[in-house]
């Protein structure tokens, strides 16, 4: 834990409210999300139980499997409000012009957004999507075709998740982490009733903390699923499951119907508080002004769809269960691309993330005392190359050394290379060269200098990005994943790669 986001949270635990770590919203709220909340039964670990979902906070819709019966009727419909949501968002599209590296293509104007109250909900829907997206397509066998259909987008749903900065699939306990700090460890902050309670008590309560403890009364705590809580099991589930397993022993239909009823009523009142509990969240996250860099995000998300819905029309194969070795390092790559990225970004939007990253020597800020706007170099070839330099007097500790590339929020497409850090009075001098942004001698962006005494903050440029050259899958060995060698058990990996 990072020392900012320490005094943060003794700060919350102090006043008794929770505190702002974040000055602006860095990820994209749709006007009409999709509220997904997620109940499992005990046992099988993707076996659903109930699924509250919607677009309406004053109408959800409920659907639950019954109890020791296939949960394919459930599923069948839960596959067809998520994939009619998913197909709204077709049903307009833009036209993209051709670049030096992409043809003229066609990209949706809208992608789809799901918001769950946990990162434990995420892990259920993608063990539920490694379950669904395998099932046979059998023409004689009703809803097959949109319950494999239902795995492939929670497959991508949740892949998407997994990359910082994705707006595709939010857990809202993580996305309010982003922006409160709370005076309960990070654990506690996986509990939506209690993390809301800090950052936004009711007018009753007399603080953040003494909400968050009326929260945690086992009488009328609701976990946000996908697990329930124990006493509920054995209380309330069980009595009903037994019912129903009792009448349809005995072929009592109007016993089972009715025993139906009261699961469904049961199952209401229990995610109902939580249903209410994610728009509270949506509202207050709605309410923070959006960041820059968010708009560039969200596009790029309705390109990841539009690519998504062109494989599913053209291809449609499902992805396979594991990513063999090469599938695994692109993936990895572009994850780690991703985080710096979204990182760098917040960075340059938020001045809280920049005064965070002033603490851990990521980051260092501090006015300008000197300008040499007239500093040219040769290059190798004896062009003339203009190179302004300037010198920051900083009290934070710097520990980059010269040739460091840095960035600044005040000209995001400028590069700063450090030149020499100099200990000077307590404070740091670092003579800087800007190295990109500037434009030529011919046509100089004086735009990019700052004046003398503007308080600028530095960071850590992100390293430009070039996927790295990964070896084609015929040419890995076979054991990671390519073409089966001489070996005694060729033919058992034959199968099993295919």
């Amino acid at each position: 834990m990072i020392r900012l986001t320490s005094l943060l949270r003794i700060r919350a635990a102090h006043t008794g409210n929770a505190q702002r770590a974040s000055q602006l919203r860095h990820l994209h709220l749709s006007d009409q999300p999709l509220m997904l909340l997620a109940l499992k039964q005990t046992g099988p670990a993707a076996r659903p139980l109930a699924v509250m979902l919607g677009t309406d906070p004053h109408r959800p819709r409920l659907l639950v499997a019954p109890p020791s019966s296939s949960t394919a009727p459930m599923l069948a419909t839960l596959a067809d409000a998520v994939t009619a949501y998913i197909d709204a968002c077709q049903r307009h599209s833009e036209h993209l012009p051709a670049t030096s590296s992409k043809p003229a293509r066609r990209r949706y104007t809208d992608a789809p957004q799901i918001l769950v109250p946990n990162p434990q909900t995420v892990q259920h829907l993608k063990d539920l999507g490694d379950d669904l997206r395998f099932r046979s397509v059998d023409d004689q066998t009703p809803h097959s075709r949109p319950v494999q259909r239902l795995g492939h987008w929670l497959t991508y749903l949740t892949d998407r998740a997994d990359l910082p900065g994705s707006a595709a699939l939010i857990p809202m306990t993580s996305f309010l982490g982003m922006h409160w700090i709370s005076g309960q460890s990070p654990q506690e902050d996986e509990d939506l009733a209690t993390l809301l309670a800090w950052i936004d008590p009711p007018r009753h309560a007399a603080s953040g903390r003494d909400a968050a403890h009326t929260a945690e009364d086992p009488a009328t705590h609701r976990p946000a699923g996908p697990a329930t809580d124990a006493a509920f099991d054995n209380d309330h589930l069980a009595p009903l499951f037994d019912a129903y397993a009792h009448a349809r022993h005995q072929a009592r239909e109007q016993e089972q119907t009715r025993t139906l009823q009261e699961l469904d009523r049961l199952l209401a009142t229990y995610m109902q508080p939580t249903w209410d509990l994610m728009w509270q969240a949506y509202a207050l996250l709605q309410a923070l002004p959006e960041a820059k860099s968010t708009a560039r995000r969200w596009d790029h998300e309705r390109t990841a769809f539009t690519d998504e819905c062109l494989y599913l029309a053209q291809d449609g194969r499902p992805r396979p269960a594991r990513d063999h070795a090469v599938a695994a390092a692109v993936r990895l790559a572009r994850m780690e691309h991703t985080a710096a990225a979204f990182a760098a970004e917040r960075a340059a939007d938020d001045p809280f993330v920049r005064a965070e990253l002033r603490t851990t020597g990521e980051a260092f800020g501090g006015p300008v005392t000197t300008i040499d706007p007239e500093h040219i170099l040769r290059g190798p070839t004896g062009r003339a190359q203009w190179r302004p330099r300037l010198t920051v007097s900083t009290p934070d500790p710097v520990p980059m050394e010269p040739g460091q590339l840095l960035a600044c929020h005040t000209h995001r497409n400028a590069r700063y290379k450090i030149c020499e850090v100099t200990p000077a009075d307590g404070d740091t001098l670092v003579d800087l060269e800007i190295t990109a942004g500037m434009g030529t001698v011919a046509r100089p962006n004086h735009a990019v200098l700052p004046e003398t005494g503007a308080f600028l903050v530095f960071t850590i440029a992100p390293d430009h990005y070039r996927m790295p050259e990964f070896p084609a899958r015929d040419q890995t060995p076979w054991t990671h994943g390519g073409p089966p060698s001489d070996h005694p058990d060729d033919s058992d990996e034959g199968e099993e790669e295919r």
